[in-house]
């Protein structure tokens, strides 16, 4: 487990990197795994090693709300490895549990999976003439998923899916005994213990968020099994697709009509209220003409380029146009205040490592 942490970064609370136990595992380690197996065994996590520091990451230049910073939880090193077990661990039953329909963090599936089905559906709903009903994709963003995680709505999802209690009871104290200070401006905040949520930093939250994403994508498909809803199905013998996930980022497709965007709105309402999740009325768009059904979503951003993933979900026929963003990407990646204090050579390398990144997901996928 301390072979997966990199050496040195950021330290937890207690102020010593990975390297600190890699150094000096011959002095330590016996007492140490002996802990962590005391820990994972259902004994009490041992004051200290829950403790969590709290730093803010903007999410753009100049951020003036609280929604514009991601906060990053930086726990001690003796916590991950904890972590780090039970994640390893669960990550081996993940592809059986969690839906076809999410690709992020579930070994075997990648992300363009979700970029080219949304892809190829978005060309059919484009290119569909015939029928009297059209379809429709809302692209969803859940605002601080992470941070609004009911902890009850966890336990009873792992209940539901047929967890062991020894199990729920071990990944719950991981959850629940953490205490939070916050560093602002170089100085702490006092210790304060949360109520709910998942730590960003966290080895666990990850795939415990996606047990969770379990329950919306588990509204959804009986939703469609009892006919309440349709998704999008490109030909006869293809599966009807209702919804492709990947974390919080979920694109959801269904027919144009009130009666299914009446569903879709009463499992959002549903999943809200049970998880604590809110959605993101700011990141939330529709690609759709009818604005019955956008009234019943309460969506008033309506958009047909719309990016799913960090990608276009459909290309026209005037491919520099649609392609233009790759530049002005590339251009503010190398115009940061950093970047003009490298020589020559350094801002050569930093433009060829750039140019060739950036484009090559994008040419990957497409």
């Amino acid at each position: 487990m301390v072979d997966s942490i990199g050496d040195l970064k950021a330290p937890g609370p207690d102020g010593m990197p990975a390297v600190f136990y890699k150094q000096f595992w011959d002095v330590i380690g016996e007492k140490v795994t002996k802990e962590v197996l005391d820990v994972l065994n259902g004994g009490l996590i041992p004051e200290g090693w829950n403790e969590t520091t709290i730093v803010l990451i903007p999410k753009v230049k100049n951020p003036d709300k609280l929604k514009d910073l991601r906060p990053i939880s930086l726990c001690n090193v003796i916590y991950k490895i904890v972590s780090k077990a039970l994640a390893n661990r669960l990550k081996q039953i993940l592809p059986e549990v969690i839906s076809p329909a999410q690709s992020a963090f579930v070994p075997g599936r990648l992300i363009s999976d979700n970029i080219l089905i949304a892809y190829e559906l978005t060309h059919y709903m484009k290119q569909k003439k015939k029928g009297k009903e059209g379809y429709a994709a809302v692209k969803l963003d859940m605002s601080k998923a992470y941070d609004r995680v009911e902890w009850h709505f966890l336990a009873q999802m792992m209940e539901k899916l047929e967890f062991h209690q020894r199990w729920i009871n071990v990944v719950m104290k991981c959850v629940s005994s953490v205490s939070y200070k916050i560093r602002v401006n170089g100085e702490l905040t006092e210790a304060f213990k949360p109520e709910r949520g998942l730590r960003q930093g966290d080895p666990l939250s990850p795939y415990l968020f996606l047990l969770c994403a379990k329950g919306f994508s588990a509204l959804l498909q009986r939703a469609e099994e009892i006919r309440m809803m349709r998704g999008v199905k490109v030909c006869p013998r293809a599966p009807s697709v209702s919804h492709l996930l990947f974390a919080d980022d979920s694109m959801i497709l269904f027919c144009a009509n009130r009666g299914d965007a009446q569903q879709l709105q009463s499992i959002l309402r549903l999943y809200e209220e049970c998880s604590g999740q809110l959605k993101n009325k700011d990141n939330t768009s529709a690609t759709i003409r009818k604005q019955e059904v956008m009234k019943e979503l309460r969506i008033t951003k309506e958009t047909m380029n719309e990016r799913y993933l960090g990608l276009l979900v459909h290309v026209g026929r005037s491919r520099s146009s649609v392609f233009a963003y790759l530049k002005d990407r590339i251009w503010k990646r190398i115009q940061g205040w950093k970047e003009k204090l490298l020589s020559r050579a350094g801002k050569e390398v930093l433009i060829k490592a750039v140019a060739q990144a950036i484009p090559t997901f994008c040419h990957g996928v497409l």
